[in-house]
Formats: structure tokens, C-alpha cells, sequence
């Protein structure tokens, strides 16, 4: 790729690394409401961070980036419904694995789950 630099290179494709992967992190916060508006505010961050850092590299002009902010806004709410089917189905195979189990594994299996949760 002339013209670029390798550092440029890496940082825009860490840059869009970071727009597909990073709504899974910020999609396994908990619900409650102080933890949904840091999310939110948290996603506006991601987006302008992303939105400059494509401006800043590949010179966008104002309506490349409305047209780009517009994209990944979209992009953000289907991993917003595509995380929250993951939980429902996470969800619903916990309780039917459950059913199988003695009441000493199943609790087992719930302090296994919460180390799990904890790691995230």
C-alpha cells in the first residue's frame, strides 16, 4: 500500500477491530440503569473515537462522515440485538442443562458460571 504507513495501516485496522468486536465487551455489562448509561456513553466514545480516527486518516470530508457515523451507529444496534439473543440463548441453556443436574452439581455448575462471569 504506498502512501501508507505501516503505523497508519495497523492503526486502521485496529480501529475497525475495535468497532465489530468491541459491542461484545460493552454488551456483557449488567442491565441496571447506572450500568446501561455508561454503556451508551460509552458507545457515543467509541463511535467519535473511531469517526476521528478515519477522519484523521483517510481525510473524510463532513458528509463522508455523517454518512460513516450513520453506518456505524447501525452497525452498534445489531450488536446490541445480536448480544441480547446470546444472553436469552446463554439463559435458556442454562436452565435446561439445570434440569439434569443433583442439587450439589447444579450448584457447582452456578459457581462455575460466576467465575466465568467474573472473567469477563
Amino acid at each position: 500500500m504506498q502512501g501508507f504507513s505501516a503505523g497508519s495501516v495497523g492503526k486502521a485496522a485496529g480501529v475497525l477491530a475495535v468497532i465489530f468486536f468491541s459491542g461484545f465487551a460493552t454488551g456483557l455489562l449488567s442491565s441496571n440503569l447506572m450500568e446501561a448509561f455508561e454503556e451508551e456513553r460509552s458507545t457515543e466514545f467509541r463511535i467519535e473515537a473511531t469517526l476521528q480516527d478515519l477522519a484523521e486518516e483517510l481525510s473524510l470530508n463532513p458528509s463522508q462522515m455523517e454518512q460513516i457515523r450513520a453506518i456505524l451507529d447501525d452497525v452498534i444496534m445489531q450488536e446490541a440485538e445480536l448480544l441480547g439473543e446470546l444472553k436469552w440463548n446463554q439463559l435458556e441453556a442454562h436452565q435446561r442443562i439445570v434440569q439434569y443436574l443433583t442439587p450439589e452439581q447444579n450448584q457447582l455448575f452456578n459457581q462455575l458460571i460466576q467465575v466465568a462471569n467474573e472473567g469477563r
